[in-house]
């Protein structure tokens, strides 16, 4: 008996701290396909009036995409199964009575009249009054009540599993956005508060340690269940806000990443996001062209800075106007990446530069306010896209690459170029 209760011990033990891991899904069998060899592109929101064409591109293209209906994505996964979705809602708020989420799969909708009955779940300031965004109005949540804790995780699974959802994208999910949102509304929460002062609302714990709790309950719920968790954490130039988003969910979306003009930031943005990559997470970049789609020098750029980061999981998407948009970078084909990244020193060159090799080639980096010139020791072959932009709806994209033959090269600030060894 005591030999059987020894051979037990561990097992009991195992069961009883179960609760306490994530279930570490592999992204893979839910759809999401490998970027270890490959650009990854995953779209947001489609246009739901797309032509046949345009779907079959979609479809074919794209890794993914979110906030579709059934119907949508039933004919893009006519010619790609796998297509992954994701469903589209609120992390830490609650969206006001004028915006909507699909509820069912199939339509529109809002849980406004049912959460209003809770008023203990919503945050309030010191005068007992709700806490709206300055931004647009949604509702903070005070993330550590049980019952909207359980309501919130059961509701989003019912509906990301009528929906037939691969995962959730949790939008306006970082604490760092609270002392420019719900800070005027609460002035408790403005400057770093969320991340220094304690708070009787969360039990003692500050914002940072309730949103962590918060979201890596929600993912353990959810990943039991074969559904990832994708918050929202920006592009991540800040300091102050140290908050777990590498262990606490399933990945994360990097809205607006790689897009600053200060070294300091671009560093401290990527380290972090590496700290997700290099763990194989669900990486979404999801940067913005916002002077245009002819911007070539701004696409290149974003797409390099991607390339320095990449592992198994990890994504692009940039546009400007349409979201059903292509471009002829995202068929550069550079093989797979000579190692795994770890740390931002394993691609920090000379010269403020930061490279990588890769199978066919090589990508670098120039995040700096000078222009740097590097002997390349070698005739390479700088890659230069041409055209794209919105799919037409004969899905038959215009645009191509083109090579230029170099041995020295020129970076000015804030440039990243592809170079191949050979003209495919």
């Amino acid at each position: 008996m005591n030999t059987l209760k020894a051979l037990l011990a561990p097992f009991v033990l195992y069961c009883l701290f179960l609760p306490l891991r994530l279930f570490a899904l592999d992204p893979a069998k839910l759809g999401f396909p490998d970027t270890w060899s490959k650009i990854g592109v995953f779209v947001d929101q489609l246009p739901s009036n797309m032509t046949p064409a345009q779907i079959k591109f979609a479809a074919t293209h794209y890794a993914g995409s979110q906030k579709l209906t059934l119907d949508i994505s039933s004919k893009l996964r006519r010619y790609n199964r796998k297509f992954v979705v994701l469903h589209y809602h609120l992390g830490i708020w609650q969206q006001q009575p004028v915006h909507t989420f699909i509820i069912d799969g199939r339509h529109w909708g809002n849980d406004w009249d049912y959460v209003i009955r809770h008023e203990d779940w919503f945050w309030h300031n010191e005068k007992g009054e709700r806490v709206r965004s300055k931004a647009d109005g949604k509702y903070l949540m005070n993330i550590s009540n049980e019952a909207f804790r359980e309501y919130w995780k059961k509701s989003i699974y019912l509906q990301m599993k009528k929906g037939k959802y691969q995962g959730v994208f949790l939008d306006s999910a970082s604490v760092d956005l609270l002392q420019g949102e719900a800070g005027q509304a609460d002035p408790r929460l403005a400057k770093t508060a969320a991340k220094f002062k304690r708070f009787q609302e969360l039990g003692g714990k500050t914002w940072s340690e309730a949103y962590e709790d918060f979201m890596m309950d929600l993912t353990r719920y959810l990943e039991s269940r074969e559904k990832v968790t994708i918050p929202n954490i920006t592009g991540r130039f800040t300091t102050w806000d140290t908050t777990d988003y590498y262990t606490t969910a399933s990945g994360a979306f990097g809205e607006g990443a790689f897009d600053t003009i200060n070294s300091a930031d671009w560093q401290l943005g990527m380290k972090l996001f590496l700290r997700l990559t290099s763990k194989g997470k669900i990486v979404i970049f999801q940067p913005y062209l916002r002077s245009g789609i002819n911007d070539i020098k701004k696409r290149m750029y974003f797409l390099s800075c991607y390339l320095l980061l990449k592992d198994r999981f990890t994504y692009i998407n940039y546009f400007s106007g349409t979201t059903l948009s292509w471009f002829p970078e995202y068929e550069i084909d550079l093989g797979r990446p000579i190692k795994h990244i770890h740390s931002i020193r394993d691609i920090e060159a000379k010269d403020g530069l930061f490279r990588r090799a890769y199978e066919k080639g090589e990508v670098i980096v120039n995040p700096t306010s000078n222009s740097v010139t590097i002997d390349l020791r070698k005739k390479m072959y700088k890659v230069i896209p041409e055209g794209g932009g919105p799919v037409p709806k004969d899905g038959h994209i215009r645009g191509r690459l083109h090579y230029e033959k170099v041995e020295k090269l020129e970076l000015v600030p804030w440039e990243g170029v592809v170079l191949l060894v050979a003209v495919p």
